[in-house]
């Protein structure tokens, strides 16, 4: 019997082939077949009798048999940069430097002289046949007169001779704090630069999207996402004017929830940060059930490439990676912004710079508590013996993206080795300490796809490398959960997202299978069937 509240229904949703609530353990609920709904919110779970015995003069949905469970939330997918990429220079399908070579020829002839080129950074090296980077000599062969953007994923560029120069790096230049304009043997530059300080002369000179072209670009995606079963996102690191074209689409779409992370400028000086945060006006939490800010994005190290190690680089003894700050000047960031009310998510790949920001954190603790704060730590590929603990004890969550894991997994053991590649993101001992933990991608750098990410997190299955670390599976349950459940927390969100139970709101997806009884490979292959956000189908539209 459906349990009743006194608001009348204006939708109902029934014939469902059961529920995943995802309140407590998560289960498939065949006797819970309907839903009712009210401006957007659940009123009422139960069989298509009671619930439709309560919904007189309501719409009546059909399900048709599909499994419901509640929309995903991608806890930290850079939303605007995937659908920006889209316009880009495709390149995901290139197996060879060739290939590579061939597609950025063609679009370069039919360019004038002297406009960038742009790619998109969904592509990866350890695809191509020769397992590397191109190089600026390479590129020149077939762009002598634009100078190229080759992103790849979120922390490399490469570049051809013109784009270096255009760039103001030479052979004379030295590297810039944070970052590394990569020489080979010789000491000559190969066009690839690592970390943003040693490419944002480039990223300044690029042609910029109007704001129409932007806002266009969040639309389509949110039509791709909502495909997928993507119902909320935690959008992190954004300037003021991305912020703006979000502001400018979600509230009035209604088919998306996005929590929004400013990105604090690393290649600033501390008291340069120190006094951008205190200008920043309001704080974590502004905002509405839609669009809200979730706090500050701060990035700690670089990727697979830089990530700050404790023990040298398996492929470079003398590189440990690249510390974007003093532990010292973070106490003071993060004093600061803590103190201010701001939630805080620090991007964290490696051992050494986990260590840090914990260190920085267990100080700050010493003056105001940390815990329930609401602050995270962002990636957390490689926590040493005790990391686990000391973030559960702080009361600081994590965001997980099995699909870093997928896509990297090939660099992860040419720069770090079999053993921390294998050990990378170890997802079983995250849950196991009872951390908060959230799901996520970080598309671009991956494919945003939710559920090639939990077939991931299940396998621990990757694009090349094969599989990496199966002890540290988790199961599709409990990978469900964090994508729901976990997010919603992890954006402190749980009172109103995450589960299917009467006063949240009414976001939930429609699946051609049960995932739980599904294999890896099953669920790989989901497709879903309807999504619905605040009880409004927003897919198929």
């Amino acid at each position: 019997m459906a349990r009743i509240q006194s608001l009348g229904p204006d939708i109902a949703y029934v014939n469902a082939g059961g529920m995943i609530t995802m309140e407590g353990q998560p289960q498939l609920e065949r006797g819970l077949t309907a839903m009712a709904i009210h401006n957007g919110r659940i009123v009422g779970l139960g069989s298509d009798d009671s619930i439709r015995q309560m919904s007189p003069g309501a719409t009546i949905v059909d399900l048709a048999g599909a499994v419901v469970m509640p929309g995903l939330i991608d806890c930290h997918n850079h939303f605007l940069r995937t659908t920006l990429g889209w316009d880009a220079l495709q390149l995901a399908d290139v197996r060879s430097i060739g290939e590579l070579l061939e597609a950025i020829g063609e679009q370069a002839r039919g360019m004038p002289p002297g406009e960038w080129l742009v790619c998109s950074s969904r592509w990866h090296e350890t695809n191509l046949a020769e397992k590397r980077m191109p190089t600026a000599t390479e590129l020149d062969q077939v762009s002598l007169n634009n100078p190229i953007y080759l992103p790849r994923g979120g922390h490399v560029v490469v570049t051809n001779s013109l784009g270096l120069q255009r760039a103001g790096i030479a052979h004379t230049s030295e590297d810039p704090p944070g970052g590394e304009y990569v020489r080979d043997a010789s000491g000559h530059l190969t066009g690839m630069l690592l970390e943003r300080p040693a490419y944002n002369s480039i990223l300044r000179q690029l042609p910029q999207p109007t704001a129409q072209q932007r806002q266009d670009s969040i639309r389509a995606g949110i039509t791709a996402y909502n495909r997928v079963g993507i119902t909320g996102v935690r959008e992190p690191g954004l300037l003021a004017g991305d912020i703006r074209d979000f502001q400018a689409v979600i509230p009035h779409e209604r088919s998306i929830r996005l929590s929004l992370m400013w990105r604090v400028d690393m290649s600033a000086s501390p008291d340069e940060q120190r006094q951008w945060v205190d200008g920043l006006g309001p704080i974590s939490g502004f905002g509405n059930e839609w669009l809200d800010i979730w706090g500050l994005k701060i990035v700690m190290d670089g990727g697979v490439e830089a990530a700050y190690l404790h023990q040298p680089y398996a492929n470079n003894p003398g590189f440990r990676g690249i510390p974007f700050t003093t532990t010292d000047n973070l106490k003071a960031l993060l004093h600061g912004a803590h103190n201010m009310g701001w939630k805080i998510g620090i991007h964290v790949a490696g051992d050494a710079s986990m260590d840090m920001v914990l260190d920085a954190f267990e100080q700050v603790d010493l003056e105001t508590h940390v815990g329930g704060r609401g602050h995270a730590l962002e990636h957390a590929f490689s926590p040493v013996p005790g990391a686990i603990e000391r973030t559960r004890d702080l009361g600081i969550a994590v965001t997980l993206q099995h699909a870093l894991v997928y896509s990297l997994g090939g660099n992860m053991v040419t720069y770090w080795g079999d053993q921390r590649a294998a050990d990378c993101t170890p997802s079983r001992a995250w849950l196991d300490s009872g951390t908060v933990t959230g799901a996520g991608t970080d598309s671009p750098v991956t494919n945003y796809d939710p559920w090639l990410n939990i077939y991931g997190f299940a396998t621990r299955d990757t694009e090349v490398a094969g599989v990496l670390g199966p002890q540290h599976r988790i199961s599709i349950a409990e990978a469900l959960k964090a994508y729901t459940v976990g997010s919603a927390t992890v954006q402190g969100q749980q009172d109103h997202l995450g589960s299917l139970v009467e006063g949240k709101a009414a976001d939930f997806i429609c699946l051609d299978r049960d995932p739980l009884s599904s294999t890896p490979d099953g669920v790989r292959a989901m497709e879903v069937k309807r999504t619905v956000v605040n009880g409004r189908q927003v897919h198929p539209q």
